[in-house]
């Protein structure tokens, strides 16, 4: 099917690689933007002071929602509600706008972020897309806001509109992601396990889930909750191991105990401690090929 795209969050990492591949592919992609661009196709939008350019809708069938603050920056009380607040307000700015056009011109799916840290820490458990989530009554901040940004997401079936959301994993990419947060402290030699170092990690090429955001939008008849995950989860200290051999950087430090993790992060070692295994099966049963199924080739081309 082909279709005209419109993305929020295009200038980030897994953005910017979905634009790339679909504009290779032949699409028209349009963007959605909080700050200002000579590109003919980014549009300006501010979703907290509800301002949009309406003629980025002209045309669309396809949305491809990732907007939201990065969760990387310290979980202060003034972050955490960034972090929320810039999910919640631009998904339902989103959706109002939508209500507002016309039935016949109104895009006729949205393939939208959100994240696996809805799903508690569990260290053997190996996590699908038919798992149940955390309930309301879990006092996680990232189950919190995962939870309320979903429920958002899916009111767009009220309007007749195909829903795909993608709960993406740890995204390894050149322009951000975990390795732009490792990538200093194994430079300098001394990267180490984090916590126990068995912790899984549902790590995935950027290239990969950009592939993964188009085979939903290209294909009409998956919806529902999917996991934007690479082929094999791994644990922290095969992670860490296989990063310092990759860099030719030493490998002998112990393990950095979780306590001195959150003295130096904050709340915010919930991220590097949080063991979620997460199944492929979806992806290599319809036939998903992974460019990077082995973290040695994701390394090998990022690094």
């Amino acid at each position: 099917m082909k279709t005209n795209f419109l993305i929020t969050g295009g200038t980030g990492m897994v953005g910017s690689e979905i634009m790339r591949k679909l504009t290779l592919k032949g699409y028209k992609v349009k963007n959605l933007s909080t700050k200002l661009s000579t590109d003919p196709k980014t549009y300006l939008w501010d979703p907290s002071e509800r301002k949009i350019d309406l003629e980025a809708f002209k045309n669309i069938e396809t949305i491809i929602h990732l907007a939201g603050a990065s969760i990387t920056k310290r979980w202060t009380t003034k972050n955490k509600k960034e972090i929320l607040d810039s999910r919640i307000q631009s998904t339902r700015f989103l959706f109002e706008i939508i209500a507002s056009i016309p039935k016949n011109k109104r895009p006729k799916q949205i393939i939208c972020a959100s994240a696996i840290g809805i799903y508690p820490s569990h260290p053997d458990k190996i996590y699908s897309e038919h798992d149940d989530s955390n309930d309301d009554s879990n006092d996680d901040f990232l189950a919190h806001v995962v939870l309320k940004w979903e429920k958002e997401i899916f009111k767009f079936i009220d309007q007749n509109i195909r829903v795909c959301c993608v709960r993406i994993g740890l995204v390894l990419g050149k322009n951000g992601g975990v390795l732009s947060t490792l990538m200093p402290f194994f430079k300098l030699g001394i990267g180490s396990p984090l916590g126990n170092g068995n912790q899984w990690m549902p790590w995935i090429h950027v290239s990969d889930l950009a592939r993964q955001f188009i085979f939903l939008a290209e294909n009409e008849n998956y919806q529902g909750v999917f996991l934007g995950v690479g082929k094999e989860s791994i644990t922290n200290r095969k992670f860490s191991r296989a990063l310092a051999y990759k860099i030719k950087r030493p490998y002998f430090l112990p393990p950095l105990p979780g306590f001195l993790l959150y003295f130096i992060l904050g709340s915010k070692a919930k991220l590097a401690l949080m063991s979620t295994r997460c199944s492929s099966n979806f992806w290599q049963k319809e036939g998903f090929k992974y460019e990077y199924p082995e973290l040695e080739n994701a390394l090998n081309d990022l690094l």
